[in-house]
């Protein structure tokens, strides 16, 4: 936990100039800092038995002096040192102190963009969410969706000052500028807000940003989730969406998690058995006849949900001529695109040969 390493670095600090052995001890009874280190993860017994038995602060037990303090009145935490007497107990009273001090001082340099960082960061434990969620007036049980925002160029910061204006920071949506290429946009969500609207917004952004920066983007979108403590997932969810997105070349560049079912799905195959079946469709003839022109074809053929009529009038193309390149394919692959089985067979092999290509690369 990242509240008990900053404890350690304070009693790497001070133990030595007292000459005391040492431990912070958490509610549960387990050393989680130590002025010697090999103690760190053992059992303190006399700590989890505190509660039943004592009701002040302070303690003694097997000549040890036990101190409780707490963290923003959340995290409860006993300073444990050898010795009963009274400069020890002021010893802990001081010592205590100082680690509150510490700790305040390091969450004074946090903002709220720095606090969504550390938890889609998994760089804090919920303990210490619960502390920074107060501190930074983060309601914890309000809906929120992660999206992030990746830019083509390094042109993150452009985009970032351009969404401020249109996320204002008292709005109750968070904008973090993550790094040189990405914004994540952490979105509150209010009841009538569904992810098809979620969907609408993204697309407006992207608009917004072409037009008034010429920046090229895609947006991935996690799910929307009930909990602060459910952001990463949200925002893991948003990250997996553009990779899959852009692996399987998903129209337009704003890539839904919850949408792309079967593109995660193959995603998770691994690349082995991808290529045996691959290979046993994409030959050596199968390959000659698949030139741009006629995978462009394709692709418009099951865009039209496999029209004929209206493919070929969009490819500029005789009907004749479309359905002579469908014969063409029957031939070589031995799938008739014409029919809703190996069409379906056909783009799913298509798919999983292009996450081989891209594994391969």
């Amino acid at each position: 936990m990242l509240t008990e390493q900053k404890m350690q670095k304070v009693l790497d600090r001070v133990a030595s100039s007292i000459e005391v052995t040492i431990d912070i001890v958490d509610a549960s009874g387990m050393i989680v800092a130590s002025s010697d280190r090999e103690k760190v993860g053992q059992a303190e017994p006399a700590v989890r038995d505190y509660d039943a038995i004592n009701a002040s602060l302070t303690f003694v037990h097997n000549g040890r002096t036990y101190l409780k303090f707490s963290i923003d009145n959340a995290m409860a935490y006993f300073i444990v040192m050898d010795g009963v007497s009274k400069a020890i107990r002021n010893y802990c009273m001081l010592l205590a102190s100082i680690i509150e001090l510490y700790l305040k001082s390091n969450i004074q340099k946090l903002n709220r963009e720095e606090v969504v960082r550390r938890i889609v960061l998994d760089q804090v434990s919920d303990l210490e969410l619960q502390e920074l969620a107060r501190e930074y007036k983060l309601e914890p049980d309000i809906a929120r969706c992660v999206l992030v925002i990746r830019t083509d160029n390094m042109k993150a910061e452009q985009v970032y000052k351009l969404l401020l204006k249109v996320f204002p920071k008292n709005h109750g949506d968070i904008l973090v500028l993550f790094d040189s290429r990405t914004v994540i946009l952490v979105k509150r969500i209010f009841d009538e807000m569904d992810e098809d609207e979620l969907e609408q917004m993204a697309a407006a952004i992207e608009e917004t940003v072409l037009n008034e920066t010429t920046v090229k983007i895609c947006i991935g979108i996690g799910r929307i989730k009930p909990s602060i403590f459910q952001l990463r997932e949200s925002y893991l969810e948003a990250m997996q969406a553009i990779e899959v997105g852009l692996m399987y070349d998903v129209i337009g560049r704003i890539y839904r998690y919850d949408s792309l079912l079967l593109e995660r799905f193959l995603h998770e195959i691994p690349v082995q058995i991808s290529r045996k079946y691959c290979e046993s469709i994409f030959n050596e003839e199968a390959k000659k006849v698949l030139n741009e022109e006629m995978i462009t074809t394709i692709n418009k053929f099951f865009e039209n949900n496999l029209n004929l009529s209206e493919t070929a009038r969009q490819l500029y193309i005789h009907r004749n001529t479309l359905v002579y390149r469908l014969d063409k394919i029957q031939k070589a692959l031995g799938l008739d695109l014409r029919n809703f089985h190996d069409a379906v067979t056909f783009k799913i092999m298509m798919m999983l040969d292009k996450q081989k290509r891209e594994c391969y690369s």
